[in-house]
């Protein structure tokens, strides 16, 4: 049941969004108005992407990553499914550029929301995902929010401030039918009250 009702899913997000034109998007962010634990939302170009925003269709995105800052600048970590390349031929959690996170062939939207509290916090989830990102975790394709061996894009970011010592999703959970368990969508965590934009692409 689990499976023909994904299937069903993936078969609507190719008919509403197969046939869209698409346009060139560029999102350039001003790197000095960032701060490490801001969270990164983006629009995806996959299939697997456009069943999300059908699920989550209040929202406007379909996947989430966390902002880091390491020797090389600014970075993104991030769990995804179907993204592999020679940098991560399996699965695992990255930590991308900007450019590589927002590029135009994954996305064609953007945000950069923060959250308005203690800088001190979001440093500390900031370093957590970095030692989560070290440890080389695969995508949780059972989206199990209780299980923190494997994670998914919102599980990952919950999971990273659930530590730091706040539930960003505020108790939300999304469910859908077929899945046996409730799960974490990018609009749970946008809905959270404590939650300020930074800047967007539109």
């Amino acid at each position: 049941m689990r499976k023909i009702t994904v299937l069903t899913l993936l078969f609507f997000a190719v008919f509403v969004f197969g046939c869209q034109q698409k346009t060139a998007f560029s999102f350039q962010i001003d790197e000095n108005i960032l701060k490490e634990g801001d969270l990164v939302f983006r629009r995806g170009m996959s299939i697997a992407s456009r069943a999300v925003l059908i699920a989550d269709d209040d929202c406007g995105y379909s996947h989430i990553g966390i902002v880091v800052k390491d020797s090389s600048g600014w970075k993104v970590i991030h769990s995804v499914p179907g993204e592999t390349n020679k940098e991560y031929p399996e699965e695992i959690i990255k930590k991308e550029t900007f450019a590589q996170f927002f590029a135009p062939d994954k996305a064609d939207a953007g945000a950069v929301y923060r959250l308005d509290t203690t800088e001190t916090l979001g440093l500390f989830a900031a370093q957590k995902a970095q030692i989560v990102f070290e440890r080389k975790l695969l995508f949780d394709h059972q989206y199990d929010l209780e299980d923190s061996s494997k994670m998914y894009c919102t599980e990952l970011v919950y999971f990273v401030y659930k530590y730091a010592g706040i539930d960003i999703s505020e108790g939300r959970r999304s469910s859908y039918p077929g899945f046996r368990e409730a799960f974490l969508l990018p609009g749970d965590v946008l809905g959270c009250s404590k939650l300020k934009k930074v800047c967007t692409s539109d």
